[in-house]
Formats: structure tokens, sequence, C-alpha cells
């Protein structure tokens, strides 16, 4: 089963910004993305793609609140998340072990402030991917999501390091912010296009002129 939820609430007001992204594992692993020269050129690919600094910044902020709220749940204890934060939209990706613990994540992660709107994708482990020992078997997923990442490096027309690719169950999951629709639909034929994709879960974003320049007016 596959529980995908979203929710979306106008901008209301003026916080904070940033797009660095943050790996987030729940009592399991804690991965971060943006770092050394990685932060560079996640800074570089964000002003070709419209987003400043200051948006970039408020990114961060949330994200890192998402990650804590989701660390700070005892119930979800063991749950390998990934949470991202791209023009204070928030999405939260991985697996849980029942529909109604799907539901208390979406809910939990919906306690951060300043979001404009929240999706997670979230489906529930079947047997097939546990090994004998109860340890989650992602090597399938990571060797594919390697391939996607190869295929979208050799797309033209996608700037590869502007897309988070996401694996989960052989279906795919892209998120972060492109130029524009072109890039947007290049990146997911890219996606389809890889063997082993079933399915594409497209949550590209074209940057919003009205709401980074919102942004741009704040200091």
């Amino acid at each position: 089963m596959v529980v995908l939820l979203g929710i979306t609430r106008m901008l209301t007001s003026i916080p904070y910004r940033v797009s660095l992204l943050i790996g987030l594992g729940i009592a399991v692993v804690l991965l971060c993305e943006g770092c050394g020269g990685e932060r560079y050129r996640t800074v570089v690919d964000a002003a070709e793609s419209g987003l400043s600094s200051l948006t970039m910044a408020d990114d961060y902020r949330h994200q890192r609140r998402l990650q804590e709220v989701l660390l700070a749940e005892p119930g979800f204890a063991g749950l390998v998340m990934t949470s991202y934060v791209f023009m204070d939209h928030g999405y939260v990706v991985g697996h849980v072990q029942t529909p109604e613990q799907a539901e208390a994540v979406y809910k939990t992660a919906k306690k951060v402030e300043g979001l404009r709107s929240l999706n997670a994708f979230l489906p529930v482990k079947h047997p097939s991917t546990v090994d004998t020992v109860g340890k989650v078997s992602s090597d399938g997923d990571a060797a594919l999501k390697a391939q996607v990442e190869a295929e979208l490096a050799r797309t033209p027309g996608v700037v590869d390091t502007r897309v988070h690719v996401e694996i989960l169950d052989d279906r795919a999951i892209l998120l972060g912010v492109v130029s524009g629709s072109e890039e947007k639909t290049r990146a997911e034929h890219a996606a389809a296009s890889t063997l082993g994709v079933k399915r594409i879960i497209n949550w590209l974003l074209l940057p919003e002129s009205e709401y980074l320049a919102i942004r741009s007016q704040v200091f």
C-alpha cells in the first residue's frame, strides 16, 4: 500500500529563506547534503534556477525543523525518511510500517510552521523488502537511483545537480527547483526511460516570480 499525502496553504506572511538539502534518517541515519564543494555547487545551481540565497536559507531552516520534529517522535523510531524543503514547500519520503503510521508522520510534519505546502510519499514496507534479519534491503533502490541520476546527467537541457532523486520500491520521486517547464519535462522523461523505474512522481518546482520577489524585499 502507498500513502501519498498533500496539503497546500496560501502564503500569508514573509518568513525566512534557503534550499540546501538535508537527508533525514529517523533513528537510523542522518545524511547531510550541501557540504563543502557540494554547497558551492548547490548555490550556483540555485542561482541559475532563480533562487536567491535568502530563499535557500529559509528552506534550510525549515528543513532542519522538519527533521527535528520527526526525530523527536518516539513512534517513528526505526524509520528511514528523507525530508526536503524548496521555496517553503515541504516533502517527506520514506517507508512506513502501516497506513496509520504514514498518517501520523504526515500530521507531525504539518506542525512545522512556515511551510506553504506539505507532500509526503510514504509507502508501507512489504515483506519482500525486508531480509531474514529484519533489515530493510535498499540495494535495489540504491542501484536504480544511481542509474536514474546517470541518465539525468546524460540528458541535454537538464542540470542534474538541480534534480534530487529518491527511489522507493522502483518508484522514482524527483524533487528540486528547475529553470522551466521544459527542463522539468526532460527530467521526467529521462527518469521514466530508465530500465526498472515503474512510476514517476514529479515534484519538481518552477521558480515562482511573485514569491521570489517577496523574498528579495524582506531585507
